[in-house]
């Protein structure tokens, strides 16, 4: 489980820290920050959305790999196990590793949540904890200048220390953080639809092996199958699917055979076999008919 385990560590990691740094560190390169921050009741500065967005998309493409070795080692156990419930059991192990980073990264989406290990608030003097109070103090800020009729409104207007583009930057900031969580989730949960869908692959072999085991064994040939079954149906004794002229459907009728019996035989086959009109039902009527083999009507021994 060492790629499992790798892979899992890597989306439980807190990227955000990789995106700030202490203002008391010595070794900071201002041209790449842009914004003071609170983060965890201590002041960082954050990196500019740019650089930002550059590393994202390195994490992003650092995890795709991880995210194949994780399933190649997976598959590979797979293979070296005997047992169906076995195989179930690894699967639904690996299934429960990578579902807990999702619980994190599902909240992580929302960066202006303090639940999200993104969220964080600006620095200025008064309190503000979210996009959404900045946008509230700007908008009763507006209304104020409006209705007091003072100077037209311009969108560079500051009010209160906050620009009109900082709702802008904290729109873009919000799509460009919540991107990272949003892309780690979405990739694990391909990864365990894939792993489901193995689980999901080897009960149907179970079901179909405990059906084995209810079905009938003929041993007989196909096609004496299709002629004795065949006949069963034209003189009263079963009734067989029919199509909506009343005609019967050899191929419905061939499918339900072969759920009730184990035998080695396509759909195909079997259905022209119970044809009477088919040409291969012809002939094995003719060696039936040789062997004196009759079924009676079912209204002669009634």
């Amino acid at each position: 489980m060492e790629a499992i385990l790798e892979l899992q560590n890597a989306l439980i990691k807190n990227y955000y820290r990789d995106f700030i740094y202490s203002i008391n560190d010595e070794e900071i390169i201002f041209n790449y920050y842009s914004e003071l921050i609170i983060y965890r009741n201590n002041e960082y500065i954050e990196k500019s959305l740019e650089i930002i967005t550059e590393e994202i998309r390195y994490i992003i493409e650092d995890i795709k790999p991880l995210c194949l070795k994780a399933l190649s080692e997976t598959l590979l156990k797979l293979a070296n196990i005997p047992g169906p419930i076995e195989k179930i059991n690894l699967l639904n192990y690996t299934i429960k590793i990578l579902s807990i980073p999702l619980v994190q990264l599902r909240k992580d989406f929302y960066i202006n949540d303090c639940d999200s290990r993104y969220f964080s608030i600006p620095y200025p003097s008064e309190k503000i904890s979210s996009i959404d109070e900045i946008a509230s103090q700007m908008i009763d800020d507006y209304l104020k200048k409006y209705n007091n009729k003072e100077d037209s409104f311009d969108s560079t207007t500051e009010f209160e220390g906050l620009d009109i583009f900082d709702i802008r930057y904290f729109n873009t900031r919000l799509k460009i953080l919540s991107k990272l969580p949003f892309s780690l989730f979405t990739i694990t949960s391909s990864l365990i639809n894939i792993i489901q869908n193995k689980i999901d692959e080897i009960n149907e072999e179970i079901e179909s092996e405990k059906s084995d085991q209810l079905k009938l064994q003929w041993i007989g040939k196909p096609s004496q199958l299709g002629h004795i079954i065949g006949q069963l149906a034209q003189l009263g004794y079963i009734e067989p699917p029919k199509r909506d002229n009343g005609e019967i459907n050899f191929t419905q009728f061939s499918k339900d055979l072969l759920r009730m019996f184990k035998i080695e035989s396509t759909q195909g086959t079997l259905a022209a076999y119970l044809n009477p009109n088919n040409e291969k039902a012809q002939e094995t009527e003719r060696n039936f008919k040789k062997a004196n083999f009759n079924i009676p009507h079912k209204k002669q021994v009634s």
